[in-house]
């Protein structure tokens, strides 16, 4: 569930795919359900345009934001079939193409004695390195105590080269994310702009410590 691709690698990886593996490309409008953990059939995908979100639900029925996903963003249900809450991935731009790939396929020899089919079990170990990084950093967020500790852990993750955070999605989704009620969220980004800690220019978060 991670951006593996560089963006020279990406045009390799769209070209050669389908003629590697089998594959079945589809589009999704807003909202719409994508792919869903608990489904018995094991998938890989990868998003070719647009944007989606895994988002969990558990047995009450409250709902958290795992990860974003974008362009270039491969996922699968491997890694979480086994998981109690129900899991699921929807699109989150008005449009989203996701070409699915036969995960049979990989694990065969290519007929075609092709090096992608080879570079393309090599991303998925990777994807399966980096996302299991990427779910140790949601256990330490979720280990924060405080309100405050959570946002800042959050941004200081997040922030580029000039202690920047640009908000991409709505403040709604990084308050779910965060495991936080909307409400609680908004009131400590005031009281971090008032400590100076941080400032604030319409989606754009400057960290100041």
């Amino acid at each position: 569930m991670v951006d593996i691709l560089r963006n020279d690698e990406d045009t390799i990886f769209r070209k050669y795919l389908s003629n590697c593996v089998n594959t079945q490309s589809k589009t999704f409008y807003n909202k719409e359900l994508i792919l869903s953990f608990t489904s018995i059939k094991k998938q890989i995908a990868y998003i070719s345009y647009g944007k989606a979100t895994i988002i969990k639900t558990d047995i009450n029925g409250n709902t958290t934001i795992l990860k974003e996903l974008k362009e270039q963003d491969i996922f699968s249900n491997l890694f979480l079939q086994d998981f109690e809450d129900e899991i699921y991935i929807i699109s989150n731009s008005a449009m989203t193409e996701v070409t699915f790939i036969d995960y049979s396929t990989i694990l065969k020899d290519c007929t075609k004695n092709c090096p992608f089919h080879h570079q393309l079990v090599i991303h998925l170990f990777e994807l399966l390195i980096k996302d299991n990084r990427q779910q140790n950093e949601k256990i330490e967020l979720l280990s924060k105590r405080t309100v405050k500790e959570k946002i800042l852990f959050f941004l200081k993750k997040r922030m580029n080269e000039n202690h920047v955070f640009k908000v991409t999605t709505s403040y709604k989704a990084i308050a779910e994310y965060l495991c936080i009620d909307r409400a609680n969220f908004m009131r400590e980004l005031v009281k971090l702009e008032k400590e100076n800690i941080i400032k604030k220019e319409g989606k754009t978060i400057h960290i100041l410590k």
